[in-house]
């Protein structure tokens, strides 16, 4: 090894003319990064740590999570020191780094249920900032929570309304009088804040029918059937909330595509709300076909379709 200045050269050991490896000591490392004009790696790590530091104490913060917040960014400024990793934030990134920080506690106080976009503009001054941060929001906030919190959707800021989309008798008391939404000859949405906070719900019909594809739903309203009527595919929290509410003595069919997508969604319904859903018109192993493709449903009729003899899906 031949000293250069600030620098240690390493030669090939067989062969000096043939250079390796440029090194520097560390006690140099002021000096060499002088003369390149560049902060050093030890004041990056302290620019790193400050930013940190700066917003251990912000007034933004709720007072439910003020003391894991600050240990939050105390583990944040050893691990800048430390040059250990500080995912979600980059290193070399300020600008990102500010902006999340100045995010988080507010997002941890967001006030009231609002559709991301919203969200957005009020935090961001841009419609689509949140979406495009919310993988490195979200891990932070898990973080900051203890897994209490783990997504934008856990503080209320939601990519879509939370409702279920239904048609058929069903009746809601509220406020200690009931609304008959059965009476409406159209599909309705009823919204998760009105599911839950219903001090009953009832229905007149014997079977609850989930349908995977709108366009199926819709043409199936129009029978008005007096079959309890849900679309979703895979269900969001409106229409788990629903299927919650309804009576046990409900059937729980699912009338979905008859492709890999669907049985997965059938698996998931049934998981996730604990009703035995059965399958309607939908048969593992057979050819896959979508909903649209069995044509026109007709009025009176369970289970809604005719088909030439010998065609009928076995159930």
């Amino acid at each position: 090894m031949e000293k250069a200045g600030l620098l240690a050269l390493e030669t090939h050991r067989l062969d000096p003319r043939l250079l390796e490896r440029i090194r520097f000591r560390a006690a140099y490392e002021a000096e060499l990064f002088a003369q390149l004009g560049e902060p050093t790696p030890t004041e990056r790590r302290r620019r790193l740590a400050a930013q940190f530091a700066e917003v251990e104490v912000d007034p933004a913060v709720p007072e439910r999570w003020r003391s894991s917040w600050q240990e939050f960014c105390r583990s944040y400024q050893a691990s800048a020191l430390a040059g250990s990793s500080i995912q979600p934030f980059e290193r070399d990134d300020s600008a990102l780094n500010a902006e999340l920080l100045h995010l988080l506690p507010r997002l941890l106080a967001w006030p009231s249920a609002s559709l991301i976009r919203f969200a957005s503009c009020v935090l961001c001054n841009k419609s689509k900032r949140l979406e495009e941060l919310s993988a490195r929001l979200s891990q932070a906030l898990a973080r900051i929570t203890r897994d209490e919190i783990r997504s934008l959707e856990d503080v209320n800021i939601l990519s879509n309304p939370r409702f279920a989309l239904i048609h058929g008798p069903l009746r809601i008391k509220t406020g200690g009088a009931w609304l008959d939404l059965g009476l409406l000859r159209g599909p309705f949405r009823l919204s998760l804040e009105d599911i839950t906070s219903a001090e009953l719900i009832e229905t007149a019909a014997s079977r609850c029918i989930t349908i995977e594809n709108e366009t199926s739903f819709y043409e199936l309203a129009k029978l008005r059937s007096g079959e309890l009527l849900v679309q979703t595919s895979f269900p969001g929290s409106g229409t788990l909330g629903l299927l919650e509410r309804l009576p046990d003595t409900l059937e729980f069919w699912h009338f979905g595509d008859s492709d890999e997508a669907g049985f997965s969604i059938l698996a998931d319904l049934r998981t996730r709300s604990g009703r035995d859903f059965q399958p309607l018109y939908m048969e593992p192993g057979r050819q896959p076909f979508e909903q649209e493709s069995l044509g026109c449903p007709n009025i009176g009729r369970w289970p809604f379709y005719i088909f030439a003899k010998g065609a009928q899906p076995d159930r």
